[in-house]
């Protein structure tokens, strides 16, 4: 078990290229900000992943994550949503609050505060979030020619996110959602071939309820740690709710001791950094994107071996 605690990627990690300027038509009017791109200098591409930030942050967040996939292999893209706290604050002056501050001031601003919970629960924001994600999708071979270059061959792709991203995946992913005025809605696109839930939401909230998860059948990576919690309250076992209502089949959970909903710092360096809590949200994810969109049995047998720990972080892992 020792020589399994470190994930040992095939892929030896090497320098990576980043564009923040790219815009497929029709992008800017529904995104504050372009794509934020990375991928490796050399070697071939393995896939691609597209990253959806939580609430108040924006694609250019998380970048140590996005970072460490591209340099094994992944171009990763990184929309921003309409609720990253810049955007809500230009829109919204009256809430007095400057932009440009850093990651974490909003939660120390009342008023921004309280509008950035009052969007998390506003189906518009979730749609506009649907809609963007659809944009990138249409046009990913575009993304792809003005990044690494054209796809000679077929690549899987990856639905990820943290926070409110991990809702918007798991939607993709195949979440069912009670949507108010249209019932029942099913947002499934089966050009992902796998999903990542960094701290995600369980039910009777945002839609979901009990038969949500029923239709998810692909890959699926749910992770949080035993101090997150939800923004009604709830405790970690909320947040493994996809995991454990998600039929089986490569299904996999991931639960890191002491972790809160931060995860080790993953989306802001400075927002309560625990680098062994990091680092296993590192190795974890990498693995799983190997396994499911490289089809490295590698990475799939270190996956099937992990048990209590990934180095200095002990954890639950679990899978179905």
């Amino acid at each position: 078990m020792t020589k399994l605690q470190h994930y040992p990627s095939n892929q030896i990690s090497t320098e990576i290229e980043v564009r923040d300027d790219l815009a497929p038509e029709g992008l800017a009017a529904i995104s504050p900000l372009p794509l934020v791109c990375r991928w490796p200098v050399t070697g071939q591409i393995k896939g691609y992943a597209i990253f959806c930030h939580g609430l108040s942050a924006s694609g250019r967040h998380y970048a140590e994550l996005c970072c460490h996939w591209a340099s094994h292999g992944y171009l990763v893209i990184n929309p921003t949503f309409p609720d990253w706290v810049d955007a809500v604050a230009k829109a919204e002056p009256d809430l007095g609050y400057e932009p440009g501050q850093d990651g974490v001031a909003w939660a120390a601003h009342p008023q921004m505060k309280a509008r950035l919970y009052e969007i998390l629960h506003k189906p518009e924001y979730w749609l506009q979030r649907v809609e963007i994600v659809r944009l990138v999708m249409d046009n990913l071979d575009t993304i792809f020619n003005q990044t690494c270059g054209a796809r000679l061959l077929p690549t899987k792709g990856a639905i990820t996110g943290h926070s409110f991203g991990a809702y918007t995946s798991q939607l993709f992913a195949g979440a069912e959602i009670d949507l108010p005025g249209k019932g029942s809605v099913n947002f499934l696109d089966d050009r992902f071939s796998a999903a990542i839930l960094m701290s995600a939401q369980g039910r009777d909230q945002q839609g979901l309820r009990d038969g949500s998860w029923d239709g998810i059948n692909g890959p699926m990576l749910n992770l949080t740690g035993t101090r997150d919690g939800g923004a009604k309250g709830q405790d970690w076992r909320w947040k493994v709710e996809p995991y454990e209502f998600a039929p089986p089949g490569d299904k996999y959970l991931a639960v890191l001791t002491d972790a809160d909903h931060y995860l080790g710092g993953i989306a802001i360096p400075e927002q309560m950094p625990v680098p062994a809590h990091k680092e296993a949200v590192l190795q974890i994810t990498l693995a799983f994107l190997d396994a499911y969109l490289a089809g490295d049995a590698a990475a799939r047998d270190w996956l099937a071996a992990l048990a209590g720990r990934v180095d200095d972080c002990p954890l639950v892992f679990k899978r179905k």
